[in-house]
């Protein structure tokens, strides 16, 4: 049964359509669901795992958080492993599917040297990058603006949160999504630099 990827995308977006996330989040899943899905594509050749991962790293990136709307954030794997079967029952061939589930069921379990699947960590890499680089950048402005706060308070909350980006640096599995983390990090620092000196009312050159 050949991977249909636009029907997939669509089932994905008619589940998650108007439901917000753990975190209040309403487009932020659906969009990084597509990403992580297509990063996870990108890491494999970067890695030179097998192309016959492709159909189970999109499958599982696509739906990795189709339970983010879940009241606690902590249930959504669990609930996301069910929801899967239920959605995509007789669409996706059974044996691709569960193995999708598993992976879906663990993905925020991240651990150095757990001897599981390169299919679950390639699924996990993907994930952390999607929330790095400019999608942090935006994340982080598009909260503020919600809320009402300052470009200080986005500052701020910037500098508290690189304090934990070597911690997020030693979960990657792989020295290429490492080094792509690395870059974005990289940028996030130019980034901000520059926000810093407008924010104080100063000449950016």
């Amino acid at each position: 049964m050949q991977l249909e990827k636009g029907n997939l995308q669509k089932i994905l977006e008619q589940e998650l359509e108007g439901k917000p996330d753990s975190a209040g989040r309403g487009v932020w899943t659906v969009d990084h669901c597509k990403r992580t899905a297509n990063l996870a594509l990108q890491l494999r050749q970067a890695v030179g795992a097998p192309e016959e991962l492709d159909d189970l790293l999109y499958l599982a990136g696509l739906f990795h958080d189709v339970s983010h709307d879940s009241v606690s954030r902590d249930l959504h794997e669990e609930a996301g492993a069910k929801r899967v079967c239920q959605l995509l029952a007789g669409k996706v061939e059974t044996a691709l599917l569960k193995q999708a589930s598993a992976i879906i069921r663990v993905h925020d379990d991240r651990r150095q040297n757990d001897g599981r699947s390169t299919a679950l960590h390639l699924v996990q890499d993907a994930d952390m990058l999607d929330h790095f680089g400019t999608l942090e950048i935006w994340a982080n402005f598009g909260y503020a603006a919600l809320h009402g706060e300052s470009l200080q308070n986005s500052l701020d909350f910037y500098q508290k949160a690189s304090e934990k980006r070597e911690h997020y640096m030693q979960l990657l599995h792989f020295d290429a999504a490492r080094q792509e983390l690395a870059r974005k990090l990289a940028f996030e620092m130019q980034f901000y630099a520059y926000a810093a000196r407008e924010s104080a009312g100063g000449l950016t050159d």
